[in-house]
């Protein structure tokens, strides 16, 4: 081809790609809208669910099943003081009331789940002695049966058992799964069988392995909980999450607005500033608080939580934070950080208690103590302050300045503005509610810790009476509660700005 023709023909190729032009834009566009619009279906219904968790017992071995509608990832560990083993999955729908406890059988005493922190499902099983975890299996599913994870316990010596903890015992990815012929090959064969090597398994930890079934599991059963809509954080608003503990299981991670740019660690507190409430919906996740007639304590806290929250804001006075703003285990060490890094002028912890006397009804308000009021309170607080060990938090390493209840003398001031507010909060509280005798009452709650931020807890009524348990799932009251709240915060800072102003 002579150099004319050549430079003619690049000439003609230009202009055709320019006439063109258009069109090849348009056409990827259009694929990657429709790929986009196909595909969004598929992502909401991506994460796996777990359908169904029992119990089994066979000869010494108590199996844990539980039934998924996909595989999933897994770890599985150990954690001391008291004896537990926990598994955690990647996030996964549950599709059995999430934190329920089972009832427990065998070497298990009680099973709960649900989600401990973003992108991490968590089961705990509390053990009735120690116990080694002997094999775990991860099953993919077929025509018959829902892919299943299984965990066989086997009773120990107490030094067994701590020497696994600190470590991974077992871990896997979704694909490291046996197949559903191997079924009838492990079912006929005494041995266990190795998952195939390629798992996401490391070297270091081994992976999953399939044995005989267990063939007398008892299915649970639970009643169906009543869904609460989260309140998220505002939109465009720089979050952070919770930082980690550095053992072997991770702080349970929220997600919070942050102060503006430039403006430290802590949102300022000056005089034009609208005080900050931080609103702390008790329990959550897998630690469902206590347990009512099908009604769970963790559901209940975030309702009012947000009913107040609303209220807070309608005023048009204050700034309103949750310490959780949808159902997810948070520990006691972060609720009280949150409002201390926050800036935040008072803090109220939001909770539902029971009693085994299903007659006992009303509300009451407690603040920090060293000595409990009385025998109640301390009973009250011990439970409470339990929260991190019912979650499967490793508590080894854990400060002496969250796990101690020791009042230093920073926090008197901050203990008498608790007090003040406390007695507001009755005063309120008793023309909407019933309130118990004694109605302000004095422990040692870790959570109300934080030594310069005016902190109480509310118990709103008890859940295990059917009249408190009513009106507890009642929005009307929720409404009232927070109203009263409302009222008693408006009237705290009325004499806060006072004495400031004076």
């Amino acid at each position: 081809m002579s150099r004319h023709a050549r430079f003619g023909f690049r000439v003609a190729r230009r202009a055709l790609e320019r006439a063109l032009a258009p069109r090849l834009v348009l056409v990827p566009s259009f694929v990657l809208i429709l790929a986009t619009i196909l595909l969004l279906p598929a992502a909401a219904v991506a994460k796996p669910a777990v359908t169904d968790a029992r119990l089994g017992i066979e000869a010494e071995r108590t199996r844990v099943v539980l039934d998924l509608t996909a595989t999933t990832g897994f770890r599985v560990f150990a954690l001391g003081d008291p004896h537990r083993v926990v598994i955690d999955l990647d996030e996964v729908d549950w599709q059995i009331p999430a934190g329920r406890a089972l009832q427990g059988r065998g070497l298990v005493t009680a099973m709960r789940y649900g989600l401990f922190k973003a992108g991490t499902s968590r089961v705990v099983l509390d053990l009735a002695a120690p116990a080694e975890v002997a094999n775990v299996a991860l099953l993919a599913g077929n025509a018959a049966q829902p892919p299943r994870l299984y965990i066989d316990l086997v009773a120990a010596q107490d030094t067994a058992f701590r020497g696994q903890i600190g470590r991974t015992l077992f871990a896997g990815g979704a694909d490291s799964v046996l197949t559903a012929p191997l079924l009838t090959t492990v079912a006929a064969a005494p041995e266990p069988i190795a998952i195939p090597a390629g798992s996401a398994a490391g070297a270091s930890v081994p992976t999953a392995v399939i044995l005989p079934p267990v063939v007398n599991s008892t299915p649970a059963t639970a009643a169906p909980v009543e869904p609460v809509a989260a309140r998220l954080p505002d939109a465009g608003a720089p979050v952070v999450s919770a930082p980690a503990t550095g053992s072997l299981d991770q702080a349970a991670a929220i997600l919070l607005p942050l102060p503006k740019p430039g403006s430290g660690e802590a949102a300022p507190k000056t005089a034009r500033a609208k005080p900050l409430i931080v609103i702390d919906p008790g329990h959550g996740g897998i630690d469902p608080g206590a347990i009512g007639n099908g009604t769970m304590e963790k559901t209940i806290t975030l309702a009012v939580a947000n009913a107040l929250k609303k209220e807070l804001e309608a005023t048009g006075r204050f700034r309103a934070m949750l310490t959780r703003d949808k159902d997810v285990f948070l520990p006691l060490r972060d609720r009280f950080r949150i409002a201390r890094d926050n800036g935040a002028e008072l803090f109220i912890s939001l909770h539902a208690d029971s009693h085994a006397n299903s007659k006992t009804r009303g509300a009451s308000v407690y603040t920090l103590s060293e000595t409990a009021s009385d025998a109640e309170a301390a009973a009250l607080a011990a439970k409470e302050n339990k929260s991190d060990v019912i979650a499967g938090v490793d508590l080894t390493h854990e400060s002496k300045v969250v796990s101690g209840i020791l009042i230093d003398l920073a926090q008197r001031e901050t203990i008498n503005l608790s007090a003040r507010f406390a007695k507001l909060l009755v005063g309120a509280l008793k023309k909407d509610t019933l309130m118990l005798g004694n109605s302000h009452r004095f422990a040692g709650f870790a959570v109300l810790k934080a030594p310069d931020v005016p902190s109480v807890l509310l118990e709103m009524g008890y859940i295990s009476s059917d009249e408190d348990q009513q009106l507890l799932t009642s929005k009307k009251h929720q409404k009232k509660l927070a109203q009263a709240i409302t009222r008693a915060i408006t009237s705290f800072f009325d004499w806060h700005d006072t004495v400031r102003g004076s």
